[in-house]
């Protein structure tokens, strides 16, 4: 596997978890997974994560360094192809071969195509998120219908995306799932916490329009309570703005806390507001329906799908969510895809 980055230990869970739970389910299957990070850990000690073996280049996502990230890809994918391949243990006939895989269209899936022409070998590109659209123009200008065809969507919005920035359209859609391990028991019937939010504190999350949302619906429920989970280059602008608009009482700002406690927080609040400006798939939307919450958002990513209530406009978000919060009921947990069952089909996806 070729990723910009991976968890830097077994403790590290916030740092892409939808990759984290996708490789423990394939090492749950009894594949051997090599993995070669471009940019994060910052570090140049290779380690083992689960069993998993990882190979740092240390890019610290510094453009002067980029060739000798690359080159440091390339050196570590050799080792690793050059060396014996351990055969598939839970099929009827061992499977030995070898395959690459990248995730983002970008450097990863450069070095990819390039060590896969090098050994004749599969090569595979899961889309993660902006890299579908027409400012990644640098590595979505040479696609063709060919590469397309080994291109993987995470959902049908993403692939949309994609082929109105370059015509062609991914050859599969495998979405996320959950991990079946963090499917709640029981859900809380009193919950306290109004509204949610949780993501990165950066521009394209627009949480502008988050709390211009929250103010409005403050105007019909002054008591409304709102939580901002996240950490990120934004926060005092906004914690400054939330000022601003009056809602300094209403809205809680929480900083960046371990997944655990993310997923936690999410089962004692009723409703996810998410106002991004783009998801590919929006994890966040998977877990808040895992964990009982009704969703209003932006028309982004599986929002729709999972039934969330969407909307572009800042008073209508503002209704739904004050709709959202006029139904008295708890919701169980919704479940649409687990990650058992997105690797099964990456499986059949990449093997066939």
């Amino acid at each position: 596997m070729l990723t910009p980055g991976f968890a830097a230990n077994e403790q590290d869970h916030n740092c892409i978890p939808v990759l984290q739970l996708l490789v423990r389910e394939f090492l749950k299957k009894g594949i051997d997974i090599q993995i070669v990070t471009l940019e994060y850990p910052f570090s140049d000690q290779p380690y083992l994560w689960h069993g998993a073996q990882v190979f740092p280049c240390n890019g610290q996502n510094r453009k002067w360094l980029k060739w000798r990230t690359i080159q440091r890809a390339i050196q570590y994918s050799n080792k690793i192809l050059n060396s014996p391949t351990k055969p598939i243990t839970n099929h009827q006939s061992p499977i030995t071969n070898q395959q690459i895989h990248s995730f983002w269209q970008g450097w990863a899936s450069y070095i990819g195509e390039r060590v896969a022409k090098q050994y004749g070998i599969p090569h595979f590109t899961t889309l993660m998120g902006q890299d579908v659209l027409p400012a990644n123009r640098k590595h979505l200008r040479n696609l063709s219908p060919e590469r397309c065809a080994r291109l993987i969507a995470v959902s049908e919005f993403q692939n949309q995306m994609l082929e109105k920035s370059t015509g062609f359209r991914a050859g599969q859609v495998i979405p996320w799932g959950i991990a079946e391990s963090e499917i709640p028991t029981e859900i809380p019937l009193d919950k306290k916490l109004d509204v949610l939010g949780v993501g990165s504190l950066i521009p394209v999350k627009n949480w502008d329009k988050w709390l211009n949302t929250i103010a409005l619906a403050k105007t019909s429920n002054p008591n409304l309570q709102a939580e901002l989970i996240g950490g990120g280059p934004e926060q005092n602008r906004l914690e400054a703005l939330a000022r601003r608009l009056g809602i300094e009482k209403n809205v809680r700002f929480a900083g960046e806390l371990p997944r655990a406690a993310v997923l936690a927080r999410m089962r004692e609040a009723r409703v996810l507001l998410h106002t991004s400006d783009f998801e590919s798939f929006g994890f966040v939307f998977a877990e808040a329906a895992m964990n009982g919450m009704q969703i209003v958002s932006t028309p982004v990513g599986i929002a729709a799908e999972l039934g969330g209530a969407c909307d572009d406009s800042e008073a209508e978000l503002a209704r739904l969510v004050l709709q959202s919060l006029a139904i008295n009921e708890t919701l169980l947990p919704s479940i649409h895809y687990t990650m058992s069952m997105v690797a099964e089909q990456y499986l059949i996806a990449i093997l066939r």
